[in-house]
């Protein structure tokens, strides 16, 4: 359970951290549905990206069609980056890799 530090509010426990992005987290929409007010349900799941805080929530699509729905929540500043191709673009230009460090990490693993 994540609580805040400053004005000891919590997180809900329905929510997980999320495995590949960091600062991410995610639950099922059932367990959504039990935690928040209807009138949070009903537009997400008209809008599918609801602002809501310092956070976007987005409700993904199922892959299969018996899969459960989840809702993604994750920091606006962060969806922004990792949706926003220019910015990505801008990012790796500013920020090169560097080719010495990459040969020799690659041998390593050789």
């Amino acid at each position: 359970m994540i609580v805040c530090p400053k004005c000891g509010w919590r997180l809900p426990p329905c929510w997980r951290a999320h495995r590949y992005f960091l600062y991410a987290f995610y639950c099922r929409l059932d367990e959504f549905v039990r935690f928040y007010p209807a009138e949070l349900v009903k537009q997400l799941k008209e809008e599918l990206d609801v602002e809501f805080g310092l956070y976007t929530l987005h409700l993904t699509k199922p892959r299969k069609p018996n899969m459960p729905r989840y809702v993604l929540m994750i920091l606006t500043e962060l969806k922004v980056f990792m949706y926003d191709r220019k910015l990505i673009e801008r990012y790796k230009a500013q920020h090169p890799v560097d080719q010495v460090s990459l040969e020799q990490f690659l041998e390593l693993k050789t």
